[in-house]
């Protein structure tokens, strides 16, 4: 009878492990069967962000005539073409027709007293637009009046890290979101080559490349264990969804071909 009664429990161990097994590695089957790609391949070039921009600005700030001044491309922390900056004046405001007189303007002043933050920033004779760079992107990213404080502390930020870091200058403006930190790559002045830190533009501290690059794994993680949720239907509808947005917004830049 003990024999019997060893042997049954022996034999039931066995089932649940293998049953055990296979529930769970289905189950893991399940859980990872949703992987949905968000596509960024098809890029837009100069002319065709100028264009989008160009209609935007003019649309939305009447009853004035704007023309282009010229742009700044924005890098994600990847390395990959994330954003178009473009900006605009007035057609009879000729103070700041370069890029270098606005950076130039700029660094004369603080943004310590209202007075102060005009001048340096333009806010009544500058608009500034921000496109994507692929066509699976929003046409308008941002569109803001006067320019950016990235760029109205481009020069300032420049003579922080010479002054502070002897042989390096600054590079690429980098971004991973339109409305978040802003920073400059840390490059060397002769090979350009890049230090893998960056500069931001909220405060001037130093940062670490490698940090902006975790962030954005960590999120492109969480996102992928979202999806890996998503039963068979719930992943096909979405997957749908993400094409049908994808040939939409393909479509809207073409429209301004």
């Amino acid at each position: 009878m003990e024999e019997n009664y060893s042997c049954f429990l022996i034999l039931f161990i066995l089932i649940a492990v293998i049953f055990g097994f296979f529930y769970f590695n289905k189950t893991s089957l399940i859980s990872n069967s949703c992987q949905i790609n968000e596509v960024r391949e098809t890029p837009v070039s100069l002319d065709l962000a100028k264009a989008v921009a160009s209609d935007q600005v003019n649309r939305n700030n009447p009853p004035f005539n704007w023309v282009y001044v010229g742009n700044y491309l924005i890098y994600n922390s990847f390395g990959e073409t994330n954003y178009y900056m473009l900006i605009f004046r007035k057609s009879d405001f000729n103070n700041f027709n370069t890029l270098d007189k606005l950076e130039q303007n700029a660094k004369l002043f603080s943004d310590s007293t209202q007075d102060e933050s005009d001048k340096k920033y333009q806010f009544n004779d500058i608009a500034t637009v921000m496109t994507g760079t692929m066509k699976e992107d929003k046409l308008i990213q941002r569109h803001f009046r006067g320019i950016s404080e990235a760029i109205g502390k481009r020069l300032e930020a420049k003579d922080f890290v010479e002054k502070n870091y002897p042989g390096k200058t600054i590079g690429n403006l980098i971004a991973d979101s339109s409305t978040g930190t802003n920073y400059y790559e840390i490059i060397d002045k002769t090979s350009k080559k890049s230090s893998n830190n960056l500069i931001s533009m909220n405060d001037f501290s130093i940062v670490s490349l490698s940090d902006l690059e975790k962030n954005q794994e960590d999120l492109q993680k969480r996102k992928e264990q979202r999806y890996s949720t998503y039963e068979e239907d719930e992943c096909d509808s979405y997957k749908k969804a993400v094409e049908e947005a994808r040939q939409a917004s393909i479509s809207e830049w073409n429209s301004f071909d």
